[in-house]
């Protein structure tokens, strides 16, 4: 499997291809063997962002789309705003807090009860440098949030996916920040918040994604349901609104001793002011709209140019080798220690 070279793009001169591909683009090229149309798909936290995006051109193009949050007056804002470009849109709302297992396990009851088959599982909630806190269980909560709650919706899942038929995908949104840290796998906790750094912990979260989707592919890729991770890229979203005010100041003066994390971060925070109203119009020009953020889980969770390349990690619709050895995982023991891990932390929640 080739790579691509995972690079941050000082100018649109250096625009990797696929860089400002958009989820329309993704969808317009697929093949009528590829087509979602009947299909049904689950996307978590599409309320706004990335996850709306992807909701919008996945029924735009004819799937059934169960919308995952757990604000209902704002999914019912997000469900007009889709109706509103797209009159016959198939759009479904189940209530689902990432911070609550029981929440986790009572979306994918309600799911079932549906009786819908399901095609495509696209894990795009999330929380970025969040101030120290736990879940409902106890996790921390960026690990809770971003990692566990997902391991544990994809497992209620896995059996709707399989019976779906082989092109099944799940799809586990990471980022680059991934390269911030590792699984922390004797304290994934931060010793109960006292050696907490909100970075670390992203980047823990993030690492957990891509090693997620290893894991799940390689169990049941055979079955019919392969597992991809990936990066949106540098988008115009509300994410960084989770940051404490600590975090943001770090950010905005620069107090960040690693060179890569600082250029990242910083650039995530430059675009916050303006988001609301402004954004499309004030946003740096190589920022990613929605639409072309979205592009590569959507691409991920459709394209057959993907089939059976499963536990890839992609950026820009294209594979690209994760910026870690651990991420990477080259011998899949990495997968194989957080998927155990997982399994016993969820494990009563199943």
């Amino acid at each position: 499997m080739s790579f691509a070279p995972a690079i941050i793009p000082k100018s649109k001169a250096e625009e990797p291809e696929g860089y400002r591909t958009t989820s329309d683009q993704v969808m317009n090229n697929l093949p009528e063997s590829a087509s979602v149309k009947g299909k049904v798909f689950i996307v978590t936290g599409t309320n706004a962002g990335l996850g709306e995006e992807s909701a919008r051109v996945l029924a735009a193009y004819g799937a059934t789309v169960v919308m995952a949050s757990r604000n209902e007056k704002a999914a019912n804002e997000s469900k007009k705003r889709i109706i509103a470009r797209h009159p016959k849109a198939s759009l479904k709302w189940i209530f689902l807090d990432l911070s609550d297992l029981d929440s986790v396990r009572e979306f994918a009851k309600q799911f079932k009860a549906l009786g819908l088959p399901l095609n495509g599982l696209i894990c795009n909630a999330g929380i970025m440098a969040s101030p120290y806190g736990t879940t409902k269980q106890g996790f921390e909560m960026q690990f809770g949030v971003n990692h566990l709650a997902h391991f544990l919706l994809i497992q209620l899942l896995i059996d709707d996916l399989i019976k779906a038929g082989p092109g099944s995908r799940v799809i586990c949104v990471s980022s680059k920040g991934h390269r911030f840290a590792g699984i922390r796998y004797d304290d994934i906790g931060f010793d109960g918040g006292k050696k907490y750094d909100a970075f670390e912990g992203y980047g823990q979260s993030k690492t957990a994604n891509i090693l997620c989707a290893k894991a799940f592919n390689e169990i049941y890729s055979k079955q019919g349901v392969e597992c991809f991770s990936i990066h949106p890229g540098m988008v115009a979203t509300e994410l960084s609104k989770s940051m404490s005010p600590e975090s943001r100041e770090t950010m905005l003066k620069g107090n960040i001793p690693n060179p890569f994390i600082r250029t990242f971060v910083k650039g995530a925070m430059m675009i916050q002011p303006y988001i609301k109203p402004l954004v499309g119009t004030l946003k740096p020009s190589w920022m990613k709209s929605s639409e072309e953020g979205a592009a590569t889980q959507i691409y991920a969770a459709t394209s057959p140019d993907l089939n059976g390349k499963g536990g890839a990690y992609l950026e820009d619709c294209q594979i690209y080798r994760p910026l870690t050895d651990e991420a990477n995982d080259a011998t899949g023991e990495n997968a194989k220690r957080l998927y155990a891990l997982s399994e016993k932390l969820v494990a009563q929640y199943k």
